[in-house]
């Protein structure tokens, strides 16, 4: 799957992750993610300096927690899951 920017105007990719889960009840740094994020881990950053949206000690971009292997949330609506195809800077999705 691909994560995208929360930033505006949420256009630009920045990196290749695995989904973990999905459930409110996972928990990130001992904290549960809820329903609007997901629990990921980075596999392939694009943009190493991007903010993680719940930064946690030691962990405060894609680049940190490639770097660490850590699990992160990330905001659900900024996940591209289901691709037509894939360009540079815009994920396509399928209906």
């Amino acid at each position: 799957m691909l994560l995208m920017t929360s930033k505006y105007p949420n256009k630009a990719n920045v990196a290749y992750a695995t989904l973990l889960s999905t459930n409110p009840e996972a928990l990130v740094g001992g904290v549960k993610i809820g329903s609007q994020f997901y629990k990921v881990r980075i596999n392939h950053p694009i943009t190493k300096d991007e903010p993680l949206v719940r930064p946690m000690l030691g962990c405060d971009n894609i680049g940190d927690a490639y770097a660490k292997g850590v699990q992160i949330a990330w905001p659900s609506m900024f996940v591209c899951s289901k691709l037509a195809f894939l360009t540079l800077h815009q994920c396509i999705y399928v209906p």
